[in-house]
Formats: structure tokens, C-alpha cells, sequence
């Protein structure tokens, strides 16, 4: 049964909204729009409703309240639906369940059974063939109608199935076949796997074949080079002992040969000092000759300059002359011209003044005539305007008097609708005021006990909580201590299996030990060195990297042990081994002087062999790994450790960096990380530890709590019984202040319209005088109007015949001004002609005055210039004489110079010659010697690159490749058997290394994914017979209920109309689960025909009877009818009301209706109203309550 409904935030509910629900008929009524079908819509979405458009919207978040104009939106919106269980129906063991979701505005959903969070899944397994749910049959609106009435056949079949139970049936198989389709896959891709192994299989075959191949070549050819190799090296030692004595014979030759070279240098260098101060002064004499010389032609030619300017001079002379004789004679014709033109004009400016005075005259007379004119326009212009203004306000007077006589009228008779009015209002008000005294006094005797609850309540959540807490840290704690143990148990037992299968060793080598553990003889072959070893854990990456493939090789007792078993490693065809035997090795030692040399050196950590402890009987295996291997901490230690022993052995740094003996360094990035081959034991037994601690502390942990949770399950009891009575006080509270708020609203909202009816009323009064007082006025001022509008038109008749005569006067008096104006133009362009012609003879004299002044300057100028030319020419002749005294004597010094510099450059020759001849010599000694010392570096990069080959190529030393050299006929032999051999290696192309490790990985892979295959066929088998098994369950089920249901139809069908008959039919498939449902009817008087042939009110009565006959064979916890009998008539519509009482008594009914016969077939009515705009409140009636009243 459906105890309560709760909704805060949902649609038209902003407020914490509670509805309480009872046995019986509970009916939802009020107005459309009121939100009443909201409340419906709120129980489905609790229960699960996915989809906006069900509930009656376009997104999810229009189910969250969106504010009015007076309410602000909220943030989330939730509903709980509280259910009795006492009956067991919902698979809880709670005898009340609630269920909760909240939605957020950001899109977020919250879901919780009994105020614990959950899954939608959860809730919807819960309530599972219940009939409550989304797709049942409890919650039947007009969409679920028509859904029934519709010819999709999914929706009508959905409702069959919830009815028949197979719900958990369809999730199983749906589950089954989604299981089934992903096992379908994964075979899918295990063949691809598959096929794709295949195919790879031969070619690997082939790769391991040739790498095995490529190793016996690559040893046969490791041997023969390196004895090439150490030949060469010993040719190299000859050559260059020999080539040092040379050396120091050539270096004492060079150096005399240098001394003689400089001695000659120094006598050189006298020589080329003094020739370097002749051509000094030779050059210092030719420069003062060359001066002179250029200082005659220069005096030359300035004299000619003078005397071609004096012709010149004399020439100009003359011409200016003649031009002021000219200019002269023009200026005597201008001053004939000028005197003419004067008497003209003044002849001209006489007649001017004339013309002038008369147009003035005209001018006046017209400016009178228009000033008249305007006059007598404006006039008119301004009676017209005034009439045109009267009648309009005339006109306007009139209407708005009719205007005013109307609503006179009105207003008389608003007025006596307000008074009663009034009169109704005081007497709701006073019934209002009596109904608020009561509430409060209800309201204020809850607040006081809900006080006090709540500080009760308050003291118990406070050590709930702090329970709560003490429980959670220690819940929390065990089961980080359970990951933990978890954790390292799956750690120690992957190491444990890891140990046990030998895994990250190579296949060879699992191969022995596994067959070595099956004969129990462990005490023969002991097992990996890497398992045999304990290394400290900060030198794991240094010792594993140092190791390599030695971490693979296999410590035996003795030789015999290691010859047996590498017998069988052939004859099993499992690959090759290295083996160890512990009686035969040679452990590798490093020499004193090296370990001397190596003490106190930077990050020096010392002998790899020495920082690793095994068993006594494992040292010599662990001395001739690592005997001469040192560890340091940073590649840079062990460079330089290198360089201080002589690069003496090998040397590895904590990062895995390697310093080869030869001088080369391996190091950089590992792609992958170190296998983890060392110290697996120690990491075992240290987990094993770790686990055994833990466990302890779980089971200490684990007493705790359960004491906790006892002391909290009672002290929850307690606060659960004080929550439930201060849940119901708060109710009834809410309850009682909603109804308080309603009464106080309408209180409010009538003493409001009172007021207002009141001022209504005698602002009505005041405006109906004020009508009266302007009716009068405005008949008064209509009279006087029409006077004034007849005098104006007299008025304008005499103005506009002056207003004509001025007219004619005006246009002869513009012709006259107009002739005037026109002669006057004629004769000022006369005039202006003459001042033009003035102007330009006026300028014409001045530039002739200026130019004679100008030539006047210009002859005094050429006079003094002829003057100064003469003295110039006299100066210039004395010059040259002196010139030609000076020239002659600095030729003689010039004379003497040249020949001394002649003596002195023949000297600097023959010193030249003698230092050619003594550098030649030195320069052939020099380019010997560094010949020589060439030929010697040459020979020590050539032992070098021997040296780094040996090591580069088969990581060898000198000393180490000695134990290699292999005896050969001669030298020209073993190179061509050499080169033979390199041949045969390049012709197999590349070789892949792994190949023989690849290979058996590969076959062990294939075997592996044909077991897989097998057992995923298997597991699909097996869910296909699960699939079939449920199909079988839901026929047999679907079927049976489907008869069931079929005579309930025909029963209830005949109840609710009285007569007729009724019948549901499988169609179109034998399978029942997959067959349509048909529905045909035959109502009293009609034929037996299909359901989509009925009238309106005939299919939904028919659909209302299959929703009863399922109810009747399978109750739900209760029913909700929203408005299904809208399209019923009033008889119908009793019908279905009185079937409704019919089982009211054994089920729960909440019907959502507008109709008159459903309400009075109810036990209690829910009133919903919008007192404000878009928000809903809940009102309730109890009927028998209110009849009892009544009587």
C-alpha cells in the first residue's frame, strides 16, 4: 500500500510538499493547469520514468521547479515514495520502504532505498513484476490507455508481460544473450589469433632453423678473425718501435736547419730597413717636383681664365648700354596712353551716378508695394486659421459631451454593484479571522512538542553520528588492511609461481629445471645463477644488467652432470643451455695492483662478485660471472675508474651503464624493465612477513567493529522511533501552516478587495459630479464658438479682394527695377574694362623704371671687375719666375737618392736567394718528419681500431682473445676462409636473434588459445541451453496468465456494461512470447467485432475492463486512475466509479479526476490549487469527516 508521497522542487511543488495516502478511494481533484496530474507524474518518475517526453516535457530538467516572477528557481528537484511492505511483496526486509531520487539542475541523479543510496537497477529489480512499475499496470493515464487501444503491438504486450511475471525472466535472457554475443565475439577474434599464429608459424620455423645456423658461423668466424686479428697486432708492435728511432734522428736535422734559416733572416732584415728609408725620400722629392710642375701648368692656365674674362667684360659693357637707350624711349609712350584713358573713364562714372539714383528710387517704391502685400496676406492667412481652429473644437466639444453623458451612466451603475459587493465582502472576512484563531492556536501546540523532539533528536544523531564516524574509521581501516594483505598475497603468490615455473628465464632453461624437479634432482643441478644469488635491492639493476645471459646459466655439480644434460636438451630438440659445473670452472680474479688502484676512487662501490652473497658451494659460478666486473654509482665514476686501472676490467654504474675494457661504453634508455630475476626468494619471504602482520591487525580491527556496530544498531533504534514522531509532528505542522497560509492569503486578499471596493466606490461618486460640472461648461463653450466662426468669415471675404489689388501693383513696379538693373550691369563692365587697361600700363612702367636702375649697377660692377683682372695678370708673372728656380734644384737631390737605392736593392737579392735555399732545406726536413709522426699515429689508430674491434664485434680483450687463436695454414688462407665465411653470414640476410625463443614462445601460445577456444564454445553452449530454458519458462508462464487474464476480461467487460461479451486472441505467430494480442468486443445490442470499431466511450470502458481484469489477477499495492474516465459519459462514468468501490475494500485507489461520480465514490479528496501563479498547494477533505459535520 502507498503510505505517503513527498515532493520538494518537482514541477509546480517548490515547497516541501507531503500527501498522505489511506485504505480505500483517495481522489485528486482541481482545475486544469492546477498541477493536479503532476503528482502522478511525480510517482512515476520516482519509480524510475526515463523518458522527458512521458512525463510530459522536452528535457529532464524541466522537471525541476523554474522560478515565477515572484519565486526563484531551485536547484534540484526530489520526490520519496513511502510503501508498507507488512504484506511481503517487495523482496526487502523492511516492513516500509521508501524510495528517493533527486534530480539536479547540472544533470546529476541521486537514488535511494530507505534513505541509502542505490542504482536505478537496484530500484527497478526491487519493484519488478510487482505491477508498480515503469512498464506496469498500477499507474494508468490517458498515455497508458492509449497505448492499450493503439495498434502497436509492444505497448499492449508490455503490460500482459508485467501481469504474467516474466520480467526477471526477459532481464536473465537479456543478460544471457548479451553474455552470449560477447562470448561469439571473443571467439571471433580468438580465430583471427588464431589465424594469424598460423600463418606466422612457418616462417618463424624457418628464422630459428637459420639462427641456429647463423650461431655455429658466427663462432667458427669469431675464431678465425680474432687470430687474424692479433697477427696484424704483432706486425703493428715491429713497425712502430722501428719508426720511434727514426723519429728522433729527424726532429736533430730539423732543428739545424731552423738556426741556419733565422741567422740569414736577421742580415734580411738590416738590409730591407734602410731600402724601405731611401724610397721614402726618393718618394718625398718626386712628390715636391711633381708640385711644382703642377703649380706652372696651374699659373698657365689662370692666365689665360683672365684675359678670356676680361673680352668678356668689355662686351657686356656695350650691351647695357644700348638696352638703357631703349627702355628710356617706352617710358615717355606709356605716359601718352594713361593721360587718354583718364578722360574716358571720368565721362563713364558721371552716367553711373545717374543710373543709381534712379534704381534706388524703384527699389523703395517695390519694398513698399510687398511690405503691403504681406501685410494683407498674414491677415488672411490668420482669420482662416482661426475658423479652421473653431470648428475643430467645436466638433470636439460636441463629442466629448456625448462622451460624458455615457459614462454618467455607466458609473451609476458600477455604483450600485459595489455596495453589494461590500456587502458580501465583510461577511467572508469576519468568517476568515474566526477559522485563522484556531489555527494558530493548532500551529503553536505543535511548534512546542516539535522543540522539544528535536533537541531530543539532535542528541541522538550527534552519537549516532559520532558512532557513526568511529564505525566508518574502522571499517575503513580494515579494509585498507584487507587490499593491503589482498595485495601482497597475489604479489608473494605471483612471485611464488613465478619462482616455481622459472619464469623470465629462457625456454631451455625451464625445460631442465622442470624436468629436473620431476626426477628429484635438485641436488645435481642447482638451479639458475640468478636464483642461487642475494643482491643487495639498490644493486638489482646493476648486477642483472652486468649478468646479461649469464643470469640464465645453469650451476651443475660437475662436468658429467652438465654432458648429460645437455644430451638431453639435443635429443628433446629444447634449445641450448649454458651450464656451470661448479668442479670444472676457473673463477675470474682481479690482480691487486687493479683493486689497489680502484680503492678511494670517486663512487667506487667495489667488486661485483664481493657485494653478492650465495651459498660457498655457488662461489666459483658467482666469481667467474662477476669476478671481474666493478660496480660505481654514475656513468662519469666509471670513466673515470676506467682511466685509473688501465682500463683493466669491466665496469657497470647503478643505472645500468657498462664501460667495456676496450674503452667502449654501453648505456641510454631501457625500453623495457629489468626481468626481475634476482632476489625473488628474499621478496617472498619479506611479503609473507608483511601478511602475517596484517592479520593481526585485521582481526584486532575486526573485534572493534563489531562492537561498535552493536553499541550504534541500539542507540539507532532510538533515534529512528524520535525521527518518526518528529517526521509526523512535522507533517501535521506543515499541514496546519499550509492551511494557515491559504486562510491568511484569502483573509489578505478579501480585506484587500474591501479596500479597494470602497475607494472604488467613492472615486466613482467624485467623478460623476465632475461629469455634471463639465457637461454644462461644455455646452456654454459650444455656443460661443459657433458665434465667433460666423464673424471670421466676414472678415476673410474683405481680405482677400485688397489682397488681389496689391497684387497688380507690385508686378509693375519689379519691371521697372528690373530695366534699371540692367543697364546698370552694362556700364560697370565698361568700366571695369578701362581700370584694367590703367592697372596694366601702370605695371608696365614700373618694370622699365626698375630694369634701367638695375643696368645703372650692373656697369659700375663690370668697371671694377676689368680693374682687378689686370692686377692679376701682373702678380701671376712673378710667380712663374721664382717656380722655375725651386724645380731645378730638388731634380739634383732626386738624382742622388736613386742611385743609392740601386746599391742597396742589390744586396737585399743576394740575402734573399741564401734564405730561399735555407728554408727549402728546412721545410723538406720538416715535411719528413711530420710524415714520419703521420705514419706513427697512423699505426696507433690502426692497433686501436684493432683493439676496439675485438671487444666491439665479439667483446673480447687482448689478453681475453688469446684463448680463441685457432691454428691456420698461413695468413692468405685463414682470410679467405675468413671472407668465405662473412659471405655465408651476409647470404642469410638478416637474422632475427629471438627466433628460436619466438618460435617456442609461439607454440606454446598457439596451444594455449586452442584450450581457450574450447572453453569459450563450451561456455556458449552452455548459455544458449539457459536461453532456451527461459524461453520454455516464459511461454508457459505468459500463456497460463494470458487465459487467466482473458476470462477475468470477459467477466469484468460483462459488469461494466451490463451485458456483452468480451474475449483477447494471440495472432500472426505460433510463438505466444512473439504473437500479437487482439481484443474484440461486443457491447449489449452490437455484433462481436474488433476493438478499433467501437466508439470513443466504448474503447476506453473496454480498455478500463483488461486493466481490472489484470488487477483482479494480480493486486498491485495500489492503482492510479488519472482522468481515464474523461471520455466517458455521465452513466459510464457511475459505472466505473461503482466498480472502483467495488474492490476498494482489498486494493488502494487513487484517482486524479475532474468528473462528479468518481468524487462521490471517494473516501477522501485532495484538493490542488494555484493560489499562486505556478505554484501548486495540496488541500485534503475526509468525507466522512465532512458529512458527519454536515448532520
Amino acid at each position: 500500500m502507498l503510505k505517503s508521497v513527498e515532493i520538494q522542487g518537482f514541477k509546480s511543488f517548490p515547497d516541501p510538499t507531503l500527501i498522505e495516502f489511506h485504505d480505500g478511494i483517495t481522489a485528486v481533484v482541481g482545475p486544469n493547469g492546477a498541477g493536479k496530474s503532476n503528482i502522478a507524474d511525480a510517482i512515476r518518475w520516482v519509480l524510475g520514468e526515463q523518458s522527458a517526453k512521458t512525463l510530459r516535457g522536452s528535457r529532464m530538467e524541466d522537471v525541476v521547479f523554474n522560478g515565477t516572477a515572484q519565486r526563484r528557481p531551485v536547484s534540484f528537484a526530489e520526490v520519496t515514495l513511502t510503501l508498507d511492505n507488512q504484506s511481503g511483496i517487495l523482496p526487502i526486509e523492511y516492513q516500509t520502504v521508501s524510495i528517493t531520487r533527486r534530480y539536479f539542475r547540472s544533470g546529476e541523479s541521486v537514488y535511494m532505498i530507505n534513505k541509502t543510496p542505490c542504482r536505478l537497477k537496484d530500484i527497478t529489480r526491487l519493484i519488478m513484476d510487482t505491477g508498480i512499475g515503469v512498464e506496469g499496470y498500477s499507474i494508468v493515464g490517458q498515455g497508458r490507455v492509449n497505448e492499450i487501444l493503439s495498434g502497436n503491438a509492444d505497448d499492449r504486450r508490455a503490460i500482459f508481460e508485467e501481469a504474467s511475471g516474466i520480467g526477471l525472466y526477459k532481464t536473465r535472457k537479456s543478460e544471457s544473450l548479451r553474455r552470449l554475443e560477447r562470448s561469439e565475439q571473443n571467439l571471433v577474434r580468438v580465430d583471427d589469433i588464431l589465424n594469424e599464429l598460423h600463418q606466422r608459424e612457418v616462417p618463424l620455423r624457418k628464422q630459428a632453423e637459420d639462427a641456429r645456423h647463423h650461431l655455429e658461423l658466427r663462432n667458427r668466424y669469431r675464431d678465425i678473425d680474432v687470430t687474424l686479428t692479433l697477427k696484424q697486432l704483432e706486425k703493428y708492435e715491429l713497425e712502430r718501435a722501428k719508426g720511434e728511432d727514426d723519429e728522433a734522428i729527424l726532429h736533430l736535422d730539423l732543428e739545424e736547419a731552423w738556426k741556419e734559416r733565422d741567422d740569414v733572416r736577421l742580415a734580411q732584415r738590416a738590409v730591407i730597413d734602410r731600402s724601405a728609408a731611401l724610397d721614402k725620400a726618393l718618394e718625398e722629392a718626386q712628390a715636391t717636383i711633381a708640385a711644382f710642375s703642377v703649380e706652372k701648368t696651374r699659373l698657365a692656365g689662370e692666365d689665360a681664365l683672365l684675359r678670356e674674362k676680361l673680352e668678356s667684360s668689355k662686351t657686356t659693357s656695350q650691351r647695357l648700354l644700348e638696352e638703357k637707350n631703349r627702355l628710356t624711349l617706352r617710358l615717355v609712350a606709356v605716359d601718352q596712353e594713361m593721360a587718354e584713358r583718364k578722360k574716358q573713364k571720368h565721362s563713364l562714372d558721371e552716367r553711373k551716378v545717374s543710373l543709381e539714383a534712379a534704381f534706388r528710387e524703384a527699389c523703395q517704391a517695390l519694398d513698399a508695394v510687398d511690405a503691403d502685400y504681406v501685410v494683407l496676406g498674414q491677415r488672411l492667412q490668420e482669420s482662416m486659421q482661426m475658423r479652421d481652429a473653431l470648428s475643430e473644437r467645436i466638433a470636439a466639444s460636441q463629442a466629448l459631451l456625448q462622451e460624458r453623458r455615457g459614462e454618467k451612466q455607466a458609473l451609476s451603475e458600477r455604483l450600485q454593484q459595489l455596495e453589494r459587493e461590500k456587502k458580501d465582502l465583510d461577511a467572508d472576512c469576519l468568517e476568515r479571522r474566526d477559522d485563522l484563531l484556531k489555527r494558530d492556536e493548532a500551529i503553536e501546540q505543535l511548534r512546542t512538542r516539535i522543540e522539544s523532539d528535536e533537541q531530543r533528536a539532535d542528541d541522538a544523531r550527534a552519537l549516532t553520528e559520532s558512532l557513526q564516524d568511529e564505525a566508518s574509521v574502522i571499517d575503513q581501516n580494515i579494509a585498507s588492511i584487507r587490499n593491503k594483505i589482498d595485495k601482497l598475497t597475489y604479489e608473494a603468490d605471483t612471485l611464488d609461481r613465478l619462482e616455481e615455473a622459472f619464469e623470465g628465464y629462457n625456454r631451455p632453461v625451464k625445460l631442465v629445471m622442470d624436468e629436473v624437479n620431476r626426477r628429484e634432482r635438485r641436488h645435481e643441478v642447482l638451479g639458475p645463477l640468478a636464483s642461487l644469488l642475494a643482491v643487495p635491492e639498490e644493486l638489482t639493476f646493476a648486477i642483472e644488467t652486468a649478468l646479461g645471459g649469464a643470469a640464465n646459466d645453469l650451476v651443475c655439480d660437475t662436468r658429467a652432470t652438465a654432458e648429460r644434460w645437455i644430451n638431453w636438451l639435443r635429443e628433446t630438440r629444447g634449445g641450448r643451455a649454458t651450464f656451470l659445473p661448479l668442479d670444472a670452472l676457473n673463477p675470474y680474479t682481479l690482480n691487486r695492483e687493479t683493486l689497489l688502484l680502484a680503492e678511494g676512487a670517486q663512487g667506487y662501490l667495489g667488486v661485483a662478485a664481493d657485494l653478492v652473497s650465495c651459498d660457498d658451494s655457488v662461489v666459483p659460478a658467482l666469481r667467474m660471472a662477476l669476478g671481474r666486473t666493478m660496480v660505481v654509482e654514475t656513468l662519469r665514476d666509471a670513466t673515470s675508474l676506467s682511466d685509473r686501472i688501465h682500463r683493466g676490467c669491466r665496469i657497470v654504474s647503478l643505472q645500468g651503464d657498462i664501460v667495456h675494457p676496450s674503452g667502449s661504453m654501453t648505456g641510454g634508455f631501457m625500453p623495457t624493465k629489468p626481468r626481475g630475476l634476482l632476489g625473488r626468494p628474499e621478496r617472498i619471504a619479506a611479503k609473507r612477513a608483511d601478511i602475517k602482520s596484517l592479520e593481526d591487525q585485521h582481526r584486532i580491527e575486526n573485534e572493534a567493529l563489531d562492537r561498535a556496530r552493536q553499541k550504534l544498531n541500539g542507540v539507532a533504534r532510538d533515534e529512528e522511533r524520535l525521527l518518526q514522531k518528529l517526521a509526523d509532528d512535522r507533517r501535521r505542522l506543515i499541514q496546519q501552516s499550509s492551511e494557515k497560509e491559504g486562510l491568511t492569503e484569502t483573509l489578505r486578499r478579501l480585506e484587500a478587495l474591501l479596500d479597494t471596493r470602497c475607494k472604488e466606490t467613492s472615486l466613482t461618486c467624485e467623478r460623476i459630479k465632475k461629469i455634471e460640472e463639465a457637461e454644462t461648461a461644455l455646452v456654454a463653450t459650444v455656443a460661443s464658438d459657433q458665434k465667433e466662426r460666423d464673424r471670421l468669415a466676414q472678415d476673410i471675404e474683405i481680405h482677400s479682394e485688397e489682397s488681389r489689388e496689391k497684387s497688380d501693383l507690385r508686378d509693375e513696379k519689379r519691371d521697372t527695377q528690373i530695366r534699371l538693373s540692367a543697364s546698370l550691369d552694362v556700364l560697370a563692365e565698361q568700366i571695369a574694362s578701362f581700370e584694367t587697361r590703367a592697372l596694366e600700363s601702370d605695371h608696365e612702367k614700373m618694370e622699365a623704371t626698375v630694369r634701367l636702375t638695375s643696368i645703372d649697377r650692373e656697369f659700375a660692377s663690370q668697371s671694377e671687375t676689368l680693374d682687378r683682372m689686370r692686377r692679376n695678370l701682373e702678380e701671376n708673372a712673378v710667380r712663374r719666375e721664382k717656380l722655375v728656380i725651386d724645380h731645378s734644384k730638388k731634380e739634383s737631390e732626386y738624382k742622388a737618392l736613386f742611385e743609392e737605392r740601386e746599391t742597396v736593392t742589390a744586396r737585399q737579392q743576394n740575402l734573399l736567394d741564401a734564405y730561399e735555399a735555407a728554408n727549402e732545406r728546412a721545410t723538406t726536413l720538416f715535411a719528413a718528419y711530420e710524415k714520419h709522426r703521420s705514419d706513427m699515429t697512423r699505426l696507433r689508430e690502426q692497433n686501436d681500431d684493432l683493439l676496439n674491434r675485438l671487444w666491439e664485434t665479439h667483446g673480447l680483450t687482448k689478453d681475453e682473445s688469446k684463448a680463441h687463436i685457432v691454428e691456420v695454414d698461413s695468413i692468405r688462407q685463414a682470410t679467405i676462409e675468413r671472407n668465405a665465411l662473412k659471405k655465408e653470414i651476409d647470404a642469410l640476410g638478416p637474422i632475427n636473434q629471438n627466433a628460436v625463443a619466438d618460435y617456442e614462445a609461439l607454440m606454446a601460445r598457439l596451444s594455449h588459445m586452442e584450450e581457450q577456444r574450447n572453453d569459450i564454445e563450451n561456455a556458449a553452449e552452455k548459455l544458449r541451453l539457459i536461453v532456451e530454458e527461459l524461453d520454455q519458462s516464459m511461454r508457459e508462464q505468459f500463456s497460463k496468465t494470458f487465459r487467466d487474464i482473458n476470462e477475468n476480461f470477459s467477466q469484468v467487460f460483462s459488469d461494466l456494461f451490463s451485458g456483452g461479451q468480451a474475449e483477447l486472441m494471440l495472432e500472426g505467430d505460433e510463438d505466444v512470447l512473439e504473437a500479437e494480442i487482439g481484443i474484440r468486443a461486443q457491447p449489449p445490442g452490437k455484433k462481436l467485432q474488433r476493438l478499433s470499431l467501437l466508439s470513443g466511450g466504448e474503447r476506453c470502458l473496454t480498455a478500463i475492463a483488461l486493466i481490472f481484469a489484470i488487477l483482479k489477477l494480480k493486486p498491485t499495492p495500489f492503482c492510479l486512475f488519472d482522468e481515464v474516465e474523461s471520455a466517458l459519459d455521465d452513466a459510464n462514468v457511475d459505472r466505473f466509479a461503482a466498480y472502483v468501490r467495488r474492490y476498494a475494500w482489498k486494493m488502494q485507489f487513487i484517482l486524479i479526476t475532474h468528473r462528479k461520480g468518481t468524487m462521490a465514490a471517494a473516501d477522501r479528496l485532495y484538493g490542488v490549487t494555484m493560489q499562486e501563479r505556478g505554484i501548486s498547494r495540496v488541500l485534503s477533505l475526509q468525507l466522512s469527516s465532512a458529512l458527519s459535520y454536515g448532520d
